[in-house]
């Protein structure tokens, strides 16, 4: 009886030190995580801006700085900078601003409907020109706070959310955005741009402001341009550097 309980002791053991061998190669063995995709690069940079991906420390950002996506990006007190996107989209960051890059999807020189961008905005603003993903997929484009969302039909337009009394303010400049929420929806559109009659029409009337009043508020238009704008920070074309390139190519500048 002794002999075979040892006997049984001796196979046990084996067939436990077994599994754990087989278990730790198995976990060896599986692939590591794959690195975060490549969606932008830092233009330029005004004192501090930051940015983070989930779960990691953040990085300190400078010109030509990488951006992935699901990056949260910052700007100090005082501070600004503006990101060149893979689809020629570019946004520059008012001070004291927050955004995350929830969901980022195109590829160079390809004209997918399925294309994506998803930017999240925590506290504070920027100001934008949209690229290829607005134009290849107008539904996939969207910029969106607790209040309200912004849709965009291939554009240039601000956005400020201040998250202490909940507002929202959008300006236009070019094309046409709505503004929208659970309470209602506005769109802003400037005569002869984004609006097909507006060129020919006596009749177009600009929309180019609109604000949410916190929540549970339904946007609205406004007549007149709200102070947050009163300041914005420069917007400078650059275009994303192409394979092969040496950095940010042909440029120019929106005051």
């Amino acid at each position: 009886m002794e002999t075979l309980s040892f006997a049984k002791y001796i196979s046990f053991s084996f067939l436990t030190l077994l599994f754990t061998l087989c278990s730790s190669i198995s976990y060896a063995a599986e692939p590591a995580s794959a690195p975060p995709q490549l969606i932008g690069q830092v233009v330029w940079v005004k004192n501090t801006l930051k940015a983070q991906q989930p779960n990691a420390e953040s990085r300190t950002l400078a010109r030509r700085s990488s951006i992935y996506e699901h990056d949260t990006i910052t700007s100090d007190t005082n501070s600004t900078g503006e990101v060149s996107f893979t689809d020629d989209s570019a946004l520059s960051l008012q001070e004291s601003s927050t955004v995350k890059i929830d969901q980022y999807s195109h590829k160079a020189g390809e004209a997918s409907s399925t294309d994506t961008f998803v930017l999240n905005v925590i506290k504070g603003g920027f100001r934008t020109v949209t690229g290829a993903i607005s134009k290849n997929n107008p539904g996939g484009y969207k910029a969106t706070t607790p209040v309200g969302t912004i849709g965009v039909m291939g554009t240039a337009y601000s956005l400020y959310y201040n998250p202490e009394n909940g507002n929202l303010a959008a300006k236009l400049d070019k094309g046409s955005i709505v503004v929208k929420n659970k309470d209602g929806e506005v769109t802003l559109t400037k005569c002869g741009s984004g609006d097909k009659k507006g060129a020919s029409s006596t009749n177009c009337i600009n929309k180019l402001y609109a604000e949410v009043g916190g929540a549970n508020q339904a946007p609205k238009t406004v007549a007149q341009q709200p102070a947050v704008f009163d300041s914005e920070p420069a917007l400078i074309m650059t275009g994303f550097p192409k394979s092969g390139g040496g950095g940010l190519v042909g440029s120019f500048c929106i005051n």
